[in-house]
């Protein structure tokens, strides 16, 4: 059942014979273009998924990577490309985006292409900046990746996609299309590896080429954490460091899910939406709604600070019982929920205070909550008092009043809107 259903997906997701040859022949002809363009010394080099034949058909996007000699500045890159865009694509509209470096972004025929400023290098250790590993990359994948695992490659790319967990970026936290031609080399097929998966227990190392022995690999578990998957072109970098713990485990679910009853919703569903989700939280629920302008940085910026900002606030609620913040970026807005087991507490809390035993501290205490009623229990001293604030709304409020101080493209209490949605049942 499962091996037909796969078939039918495939029949889905990959591109036709003809579809292949032409997008092939579209990004020879772009690279060739770029060549002819490019600074002397300079080579042109395609990478990513289409080089490795292992894009989507509905997944089109072209990288190409301009090379430059190790000697050249690093500071001359972002002129280089713009002027290499302007003279290759006189009229085209572009972005400079960055990352560790800049990059030029823009659509051609249909396409969205990143024109992406490297180091020329032959192994890792060359290396001066992150991306200068990416075309060591293409051509291992290219030579070790069997024709035949290539539809592999593709099931599992959609089968990550439909469920949230494809892309490196911050804000998915997910598997690169590097990693999933790397488990697909470790596991041989889709199912192989959603078989080995099923069983996974952190944690999970993964070195294809075997760069550790046996006795170094606990130190390597250690430094790497609970899912690791050594990149066979430098054993210091782990190709899953982008995962989270959430989406680790949710891949072994999913994987389990898949095998007791393999469906085609697997790959197709829609992931659910942002209000999908405050609306199924808030069946049980009190859910806050953080509203605020998106700032203009790039999203790996954003999701970095959303993704801390998260954590602040829900350490700042911990006293309603935090179950959980997601957020989103659409519509021109960032939108933060926050799901609360409490939307109230008690006007009075009491706090813990020093051993009986230890009267110095015990009279510091009781000056320091002079109007307090005080209790003792097990040979501690205890000080009931008034609760500083009550309403999940006005701690939410006091949260981002302090955290407008701060540098964060996100200190916005001005222009922010908070909206309840208390539980329904």
């Amino acid at each position: 059942m499962a091996k037909q259903l796969l078939t039918e997906v495939l029949s889905i997701i990959k591109p036709k014979p003809k579809e292949l040859r032409e997008e092939l022949d579209f990004a020879d002809a772009l690279v060739r273009r770029i060549k002819a363009k490019a600074p002397q010394g300079c080579e042109a080099v395609l990478t990513g998924s289409i080089a490795k034949r292992t894009f989507l058909q509905d997944r089109r996007d072209v990288d190409i990577f301009v090379l430059f000699d190790r000697s050249v500045p690093k500071e001359t890159f972002e002129p280089a490309i713009k002027k290499l865009v302007k003279s290759a694509f006189p009229g085209v509209g572009y972005q400079v985006s960055y990352a560790e470096h800049p990059y030029a972004r823009f659509h051609f025929k249909g396409r969205r292409i990143d024109l992406v400023p490297a180091y020329r290098i032959s192994k890792a250790a060359e290396r001066i900046s992150a991306v200068d590993r990416s075309v060591l990359h293409t051509r291992f994948v290219k030579k070790n990746l069997k024709a035949g695992q290539r539809d592999d490659v593709l099931l599992l790319k959609q089968f990550l996609r439909a469920n949230s967990l494809y892309g490196a970026e911050i804000k998915i936290e997910g598997f690169s299309g590097y990693l999933c031609e790397l488990l697909i080399m470790k596991y041989k097929s889709f199912m192989g590896l959603l078989k080995a998966a099923s069983k996974w227990k952190a944690p999970v190392f993964i070195d294809i080429l075997k760069e550790y022995r046996k006795k170094e690999v606990p130190g390597a578990v250690g430094r790497f954490g609970s899912f690791a998957v050594i990149d066979p072109t430098d054993k210091n970098r782990n190709v899953a460091a982008a995962v989270s713990e959430v989406n680790f485990r949710k891949f072994i679910k999913l994987s389990k899910k898949f095998l007791k009853k393999p469906s085609e919703d697997f790959f197709f569903r829609t992931p659910e939406t942002f209000e999908q989700k405050v609306s199924r939280a808030a069946k049980t629920k009190n859910v806050f709604l953080i509203s605020m302008p998106r700032p203009r940085v790039v999203d790996d910026v954003l999701w970095g600070q959303l993704h801390r900002l998260s954590r602040q606030l829900e350490e700042h609620l911990e006293d309603f019982v935090p179950r959980k913040t997601f957020a989103d970026d659409s519509r021109h807005l960032v939108r933060i929920a926050a799901v609360l087991e409490k939307e109230k507490l008690p006007a009075n809390m009491v706090i813990g205070g020093p051993p009986l035993k230890m009267k110095e501290h015990v009279e510091k205490f009781r000056k320091m909550h002079n109007k307090a009623k005080f209790t003792k229990k097990k040979g501690r001293i205890y000080a009931e008092v008034k609760r500083p604030v009550t309403d999940a709304r006005k701690a939410i409020m006091d949260f981002f009043r302090k955290f407008s101080r701060t540098k964060s493209h996100l200190a916005y209490p001005e222009e922010m809107v908070i909206i309840a949605r208390k539980k329904s049942i």
